[in-house]
């Protein structure tokens, strides 16, 4: 038991050093005490602006001294089990290493954390939701609520369909083979492989997937291969993708991208200050990891807009004094990939010029007369299918964007339906646009995010298969489905489900970098 606990401290201690600092255990304990302490109660006169209570230095410091000796998050009888997971703590790190040696631990019948953290998921989404009885993956309030409109890909169609003639294991045992046969030829030829002959839209790949390991790790939970009669669901097959992407990104990931809204919080809010991904990607940005969030909202000129979208992150990264090395890794993409920011030593967002981050090739479209005019046509467009379909809308117009409003109650299929004629309508545009439903409304975007996900890219240093993106939108008619074209991705249904995996990635990346 000693030479675990030596051996966790060590562990923790090297996690550190990956942003190139060594710090002390016990230094390194102090940090977790004040992250806890600054999760609980933010520091006074930010907090007290939005009319919380400030918290009083005594109880500070026994919130802290709290922190020190547990770092378990007081939670609900309705809530699933989490942590408030800050540095590497001396327990998790155990786990880590005995589940590198095979460690049986406690004796009990042991599970992977796949599928530990995939009942946490589907108990949360059982309660969230209203849920009686048994859960289901395919339970998510986004998913229920706009239908199968956003299950659409090619390739877990496909795999699917597989199921009807063949078992789970031979399923995604073929696949797995026909994903390496692809990666073995080159670029050029890719489009001439089995499996994109059999699925022509099946999109890039940047790393072999290990489909086979995760879709035992998905059965510890689920009994799929078990299932007889039920042939797994699209959500489910999502999943095991999801899985295998995060095991094969995690070993030389440098950067990971987020979409906000359905990705990081609900749709139409903001990110507070106990949303649970605050800890995930500040712990990414202590092991050197860049992180971005790439979003479709543009605020020209006007910064504290962004900021004020992800308020409870940036308040996070001033009530953790983050040092410069770790504010450096944070980045925001906004207007699909017109505006660049980064954390300025205040602790608040500014704007990177734009001669630092894009070069002339790839904006040559910009602030011309081509995209006023392209902007005038897309408006017209889009009020008049909307009188077309009978939906009374607002316009809304930006510098580099146009979006009509529904006034009143409408039907999800009519805004799949203007998203979808709106690319046909403007398909033989010179400048490059994304035409998307956003869920409450219709947009058209100078731009995309395969652009502004290149230029950031670039922009860091970072290839493709160094790249992960986490967006809830890769349907036909959404903002990120072109980002398939520049780096792997994670396609999740809530912000739940972004947690999951960025718990799995943290993990993952403790065993292939550190142990």
């Amino acid at each position: 038991a000693h030479r675990h606990r030596h051996r966790a401290r060590a562990t923790r201690a090297m996690a550190m050093t990956m942003r190139g600092t060594r710090v002390a255990p016990n230094a390194a304990n102090a940090a977790r005490g004040r992250r806890v302490d600054a999760r609980r109660g933010r520091a006074g006169t930010r907090d007290g602006a939005r009319g919380t209570t400030t918290t009083t230095t005594a109880a500070t410091a026994a919130a802290a001294g709290r922190a020190r000796t547990t770092t378990r998050r007081a939670i609900g009888p309705s809530e699933p089990t989490s942590f408030v997971e800050d540095e590497p703590r001396d327990e998790e790190i155990e786990a880590v290493v005995n589940e590198g040696r095979g460690n049986a631990g406690t004796g009990a019948q042991d599970v992977g954390r796949a599928a530990r953290y995939m009942r946490e998921l589907i108990k949360n989404q059982v309660n969230s939701n209203h849920l009686a009885r048994a859960g289901s993956i395919t339970d998510s309030s986004v998913l229920r609520r706009k239908g199968r409109l956003k299950e659409q890909d090619a390739l877990i169609e496909f795999i699917v369909e597989l199921h009807k003639t063949h078992t789970t294991e031979e399923v995604f045992t073929k696949v797995e083979t026909w994903i390496d046969e692809v990666l073995e030829l080159p670029k050029e030829k890719r489009r001439f492989s089995k499996l994109s002959r059999m699925v022509p839209a099946v999109g890039f790949f940047f790393h072999r997937l290990p489909l086979l390991k995760a879709l035992r790790e998905y059965d510890e939970f689920s009994s799929l291969s078990k299932r007889r009669y039920v042939l797994p669901n699209f959500a489910e097959v999502r999943h095991i993708l999801n899985i295998a992407q995060v095991h094969a990104s995690s070993k030389d990931v440098r950067l990971v991208t987020f979409d906000a809204d359905g990705t990081l919080y609900a749709d139409g809010e903001h990110f507070e200050d106990d949303n649970k991904m605050i800890d995930k990607i500040m712990q990414l940005m202590e092991l050197g990891i860049h992180v971005a969030i790439v979003t479709a909202a543009g605020y020209p000129g006007e910064p504290t807009k962004f900021e004020g979208r992800l308020k409870g992150l940036v308040d996070a990264f001033e009530a953790q004094a983050l040092p410069k090395e770790v504010r450096e890794k944070f980045h925001v993409m906004g207007g699909e990939c017109n505006y660049l920011l980064r954390v300025n030593d205040e602790y608040r967002l500014e704007f990177v010029p734009s001669e630092e981050w894009h070069s002339e090739h790839m904006y040559d479209w910009r602030d011309n007369d081509d995209v006023r005019m392209f902007l005038d046509r897309a408006e017209e467009f889009l009020t008049s299918y909307a009188k077309h379909l009978g939906v009374q809308v607002d316009v809304l117009r930006k510098e580099y964007a146009v979006g009509v409003l529904p006034k009143g109650d409408t039907i999800y299929e009519n805004l799949e339906e203007m998203a979808l004629a709106s690319q046909a309508e403007l398909s033989d545009a010179k400048i490059p646009f994304c035409a998307f439903n956003g869920g409450n409304d219709v947009f058209v975007d100078v731009g995309n995010k395969h652009i502004g996900l290149q230029a950031l890219m670039k922009y860091l240093n970072v290839a493709g298969s160094q790249t992960l993106h986490v967006g809830d939108r890769f349907t036909l008619t959404g903002n990120d489905a072109k980002v398939r074209e520049a780096a792997s991705i994670l396609w999740v249904a809530s912000p739940d489900e972004t947690t999951f995996f960025m718990r799995l990635l943290y993990r993952d990346i403790l065993n292939a970098r550190i142990l």
